[in-house]
């Protein structure tokens, strides 16, 4: 999923209408001449990635002597990331985000009259609104509300960012524009830490009013690609005429095999704010193909060392369910994956999707296959909780 850095999301939050702080970018450990940047003191330094202020605990420094702020850029760079150095912006903090929901092909949008470094999105207001429907000022007073959020200036403030944040994310065809936190003096709100992502196939229109430069997940990577990685890769340039899948191995234990672009990320996000680890993120795009598919499930279920699964996508997909259950059940098969020992639960919905639940029952016993009423987050709380139960119980789930 295509994203901008902290030095291009925030130029482009600004161009759309939102304030932002004034900002540099330093790239190398060279010492800042006495009048760089042209703003400040006190500064924010922080790395240039691609990410708000839920990751970025021990990354921020807040520096108020040019002494402090030379130790941290040099640290920030060290540490291989550019440094963005910005204009330090004082007040309450306060959080908005738009979030693209496959499911209800719709976004959800969240406010909170809390945010920061280490915010939880989980305890922020939330509301689904379609992509047609628009957001309109009852839904946003509503939201507000439901937020806490008292205080007239800062209602006013917050209900026409969120409009500016909503024309954005629809023209540009956003997967997530979140800001995390803003900065509210009484008289200014101003975003001071800002991620976006983006569809990957949008419309050449869209495209163009996003940033640039936006960076590829893999361009990200900082390591020699995994042999499943390699493989999906191989995979799906075999059949350039055929849609793509998109493989990428992370640090946990979990694979989260939700495809469908924005709800596998919110997959991740629920894992993640369960305590729990993913160890892939995958996607396909209708009509991949058995080939594509095969790799691209194999690959997941293969990943060493696995202590669970969230297998399926967005409950309005077009595909198959019964075709990409028999691709899933091939793929373990292939695999040697056992879900009566590794706790895996199935949230897949689309056509044909009775046939599907019926098949994984049977040539997967031990899988936990959910409806189209159960929500993605509820999927991963039942991981969780499969995961807590002791290998005897399984078994005897099993039998």
């Amino acid at each position: 999923m295509p994203r901008a850095t902290e030095s291009a999301a925030m130029p482009w939050l600004g161009r759309a209408g939102v304030e932002t702080p004034e900002l540099v970018v330093v790239t190398d450990e060279r010492p800042l001449a006495s009048d760089e940047p042209g703003f400040g003191p006190p500064w924010v330094v922080k790395p240039d990635i691609a990410g708000s202020g839920k990751g970025l605990a021990g990354l921020v420094h807040i520096c108020r002597t040019r002494d402090e702020l030379s130790s941290a850029v040099v640290a920030t760079v060290r540490g291989g990331a550019p440094a963005v150095v910005e204009e330090y912006v004082d007040g309450e903090e306060c959080y908005l985000s738009i979030a693209l929901d496959e499911t209800t092909r719709g976004a959800i949008v969240r406010a909170d009259a809390t945010g920061g470094v280490g915010f939880d999105a989980r305890r922020a207001a939330a509301v689904t609104v379609g992509l047609t429907d628009g957001l309109d000022d009852d839904t946003v007073a509503a939201l507000l509300d439901e937020a806490a959020v008292h205080d007239a200036g800062l209602r006013g403030a917050l209900t026409r960012a969120l409009q500016v944040l909503w024309t954005a994310f629809c023209t540009a065809e956003a997967a997530l524009i979140e800001v995390n936190p803003f900065r509210w003096d009484g008289k200014r709100l101003v975003a001071v830490g800002v991620a976006v992502e983006f569809d990957p196939h949008g419309h050449p229109a869209a495209q163009a009013l996003r940033p640039t430069p936006l960076v590829e997940p893999e361009a990200a990577l900082d390591r020699a690609l995994t042999p499943r990685e390699l493989a999906v890769r191989e995979a799906d340039a075999a059949e350039p005429n055929r849609a793509g899948v998109k493989f990428f191995e992370l640090d946990g234990d979990v694979a989260c095999m939700i495809t469908g672009g924005g709800a596998g990320l919110l997959g991740l996000d629920y894992l993640t704010d369960l305590g729990i680890r993913p160890a892939c993120y995958l996607d396909a795009s209708p009509g991949a193909g058995s080939a594509k598919l095969q790799t691209l499930f194999t690959s997941a279920l293969s990943v060493p060392g696995l202590r669970g699964v969230l297998f399926g996508g967005a409950v309005l997909s077009l595909a198959d369910a019964h075709g990409v259950a028999l691709e899933f059940i091939a793929a373990a098969d292939r695999a040697g994956f056992d879900a009566s020992r590794v706790p895996t639960v199935v949230r897949l919905a689309g056509p044909n999707e009775a046939q599907a639940h019926a098949i994984l029952k049977e040539r997967l016993p031990g899988v936990l296959v959910l409806d189209r009423a159960a929500s993605l987050e509820e999927a991963c709380d039942r991981l969780l909780t499969a995961m807590e139960r002791s290998p005897h119980e399984l078994e005897g789930l099993v039998r």
